[in-house]
Order: structure tokens, then sequence, then C-alpha cells
């Protein structure tokens, strides 16, 4: 059963007291979503130099936690998520949200460059590779995510604009705070969880099992440290993924930006019964180093209410989906410098924005 609380509960009516025009329900459905990831790593937070004397890298446990609104929320929203003894955190975990900028922040001095894209697993590269990418077109091409992510890695940070904000429509946990959304090694998500906010006329209750627990660490490990040479890759088989995504990403130059993709398929890109795959030899040559991630793609259960029987099409007041995955990364050819590296920064070094660039690529094709 869920443990109750009456230490430091959503004080409803104060927040809609302060919210004033805050109604009782926004308008159906207000979505929900729950992601439990591992990371193991660069983004375990291990480095470089635990990876190459043998150690192996540290792994951690992160969860992020959205509920996003139909309509714009009023300030004094507040909202909040009840997580299970077994969380080792909590019990309440509050979801705050920010202003919205009213602008794309984009900028009209972009110098343009190209992208270029490689697939597949193979020891050389494929005949009709690579394909060739405008960056100053490339908005009509990709997702605006990676768009925006491309541009990013050949300016920097910065572009930002300082124009009028809107009012938030997602809540989120966490927000800020050095540890992020890391959660203690030895937490668990089994149990029954408790989402109620005060714009919300119905609390938002469900269950998770073991199989909807963390997932084990994915040890991505690249057999060789050569970019002229093709590299072979091996990793774990996890008994619940549901398949595997694989990503290479290098600057050749300012203008020039190198991807590599396991697979051009939807999400997964790899079955769940394959471990192995090899990057074509020397498509990543002309980089002084790349990032290399994966990703283990993991159960993912929907809930919603009222529930929906057979046949039955009521619409739902509320949604809310859990997803798990696993996630590891590593540098490539990096030599010395890898020594030197670590976390988000080694990322950077590669190339501006990659750990985000390497998040964002599986938009890259649409639908």
């Amino acid at each position: 059963m869920m443990r109750t609380t009456t230490k430091g509960p959503l004080l409803l009516a104060a927040a809609l007291a302060i919210a004033g025009a805050v109604p009782a329900a926004t308008a159906a459905p207000l979505i929900y979503e729950m992601t439990l990831s591992t990371h193991s790593g660069l983004a375990g937070g291990g480095g470089m130099l635990g990876m190459m004397s043998g150690r192996g890298s540290s792994v951690s446990r992160m969860m992020d936690l959205r509920l996003t609104s139909p309509v714009d929320l009023a300030g004094g929203a507040a909202a909040e998520h009840v997580v299970p003894d077994a969380m080792r955190i909590g019990p309440l975990l509050p979801l705050r949200g920010e202003r919205r900028s009213k602008g794309d922040g984009g900028t009209a001095d972009d110098q343009g460059g190209r992208l270029l894209l490689y697939w597949g697993c193979s020891a050389s590269v494929a005949a009709g590779q690579p394909e060739v990418i405008d960056l100053q077109a490339i908005d009509s091409r990709v997702s605006p995510e990676v768009a925006a992510m491309a541009r990013h890695s050949r300016r920097g940070k910065g572009g930002a604009d300082g124009g009028e904000s809107l009012p938030p429509r997602t809540l989120w946990w966490p927000q800020g705070g050095p540890a992020g959304g890391t959660v203690p090694a030895d937490a668990s998500a089994v149990g029954e969880h408790l989402v109620r906010a005060s714009f919300m006329s119905h609390e938002i209750r469900y269950a998770l099992d073991q199989q909807m627990d963390f997932l084990e660490p994915m040890n991505l490990r690249a057999g060789s440290g050569s970019l002229n040479a093709a590299i072979p890759l091996q990793w774990a088989a996890l008994a619940r993924a549901r398949g595997y995504n694989l990503n290479a990403v290098g600057a050749a130059s300012e203008r020039e930006v190198i991807i590599w993709m396991a697979s051009r398929n939807q999400p997964p890109m790899l079955p769940a019964s394959q471990n192995t795959c090899t990057i074509p030899a020397g498509i990543l040559a002309k980089t002084q180093g790349a990032m290399l991630m994966g990703e283990a793609l993991g159960p993912t259960r929907s809930f919603a209410h009222p529930p929906q029987k057979a046949g039955e099409k009521r619409p739902p007041i509320w949604t809310a989906r859990v997803r798990v995955n696993s996630f590891d990364s590593a540098l490539l050819g990096m030599g010395d410098m890898a020594r030197e590296a670590a976390g988000d920064a080694a990322a950077d070094s590669v190339v501006p924005g990659g750990a985000t660039i390497m998040k964002s690529l599986r938009g890259l094709f649409g639908n």
C-alpha cells in the first residue's frame, strides 16, 4: 500500500489563493512523463582516467519527472510526486516550472556549414554514403531540436533572446541543484506513485513492478583507439532491453560535423538480440576525436484515467508514461587528451554541445 503522509503536504488551498486564476482543472488531458535512466561511462561521472586504467566507469541512476498542461499555468501553480520508500529519497518531490521564452533564440548570422551523415554496422563505408546536409537549410531536413543543436555545435553557446516570456506549461523535477536528477545507487522505483497538483481535479496514481525498475549498465566498449581503422563496438545484452541506439559525432572543422548512426531505423536502431556493431573505417579520421554514445531502450508502460476498456474511446483526464533506459558514452581517438577530459566538458571538447546533439539524434529522420 502507498504510504500516506501529512508532513509537508502540498498546500493546495494556499496555492489556489496565490494563483487566483488557476482553475480547478485544466483542459484534458494532462500528460505526465517519468524517465528512469542508468548512466555509465562519461555520463556516469567516472571520467576517462578510470576507464583507461581498467577500473571501469562509475554508474549513476537518474530520474526525470515532467507534468505538462495543454494550457498556460498561472503563477502559484504547484505540484508534487510522492515516491515509494524504495526510492530512498523524498518522499515528496516538488515539481517546479519556469517561464518560457517567446522567441526561438535564433540568430541571423549563421555562417553555414555541412553535416556528413554515415550509418550502418560495417567495417567499410557502404555505397551512397555520406549523405551531405547543408546546415543553412537544415531546418527543412531534420527536427527543430537537431537543427538547433547542429547550429550550436558551430557557434557555441549564446544567442539567447531576452524578449518577452510566457507562463510555464510544464513542471518538472529536478530543477537546479548540483545533483540534478541523481538518486541513490540502491534506489528502486518499485511501488506506488502519486502525483497531485493545485490545478488537477484528479490525482495521478500508478504502480510499478520489477519489470519497470532501473536497467543495468550498458557497458559499451570500443575495440580500437584509431580513428583511421574500423572501430568494433560491444555492449552488454540486457534482458529487459527492447533494442539499442548507437551514435558517434565529431567536428572535422568549424563548418563540418560528422555523425555516424548504427542504422537509419526509427528507434530502436538495433534489435535487442544484437550486442555488437562496427563503425566503418576512416569516417572519423578528419576529426581530432569523437564522442560515442549508446542507449539501451528498456520497457515502457502507459497509464490513463479513466481506464479505457476494450473498444471504448473516452477522452482521458490524464495520461502517464514511464520509460526506462540505460546510457553509456566514451571518447574515441582522443589519446592523451582523453586523460584530461571528463563528463560533459569532454563531449564539448570534441564538438560544442556534443552531449545534447547525441541525445537529439533520434529525431533526425522524423516520421
